[in-house]
């Protein structure tokens, strides 16, 4: 299933888990649950069958894409770059959510980007003055 797709009929967003395994398959560019194990050592202690299975799901979401080697292991690479994982992520949510609540939604953003960076706020004008 399409990562796009899957957001939309699931409205997944991405578990601590699956984040900390894609942004060691997004250093990585490719590689096993082996691979990937060890690259989370570092972060966190994990279980392979527990890597395993989370990895498996993260195909059926879309997140990674595999094929199997000689051997009979697979070898994961994430489906899409990081930059265009989470632009594709935020712009589902964000249609979720104009969807679901409006207005309401837009100025709690407007107003959480302040609270973050008044010079995100800066940036964010420029470009909706720049697309009039």
């Amino acid at each position: 299933m399409a990562l796009h797709a899957a957001l939309k009929k699931k409205g997944n967003v991405v578990g601590e888990l699956e984040k900390d395994i894609l942004e060691a398959l997004w250093t990585l560019k490719e590689g096993t649950v082996r691979e990937v194990l060890g690259a989370l050592k570092a972060k966190r202690k994990a279980a392979y069958t527990t890597v395993m299975t989370v990895m498996g799901r993260m195909v059926e979401k879309g997140y990674l894409c595999r094929k199997e080697l000689q051997n009979g292991s697979f070898l994961y690479t994430p489906c899409q770059g990081q930059e265009e994982f989470y632009a594709t992520t935020s712009r589902v949510l964000f249609s979720q959510m104009i969807r679901n609540f409006g207005s309401v939604a837009v100025a709690q953003f407007v107003d959480v980007l302040e609270e973050v960076d008044p010079k995100q706020i800066q940036a964010l004008r420029k470009r909706l003055r720049d697309l009039k």
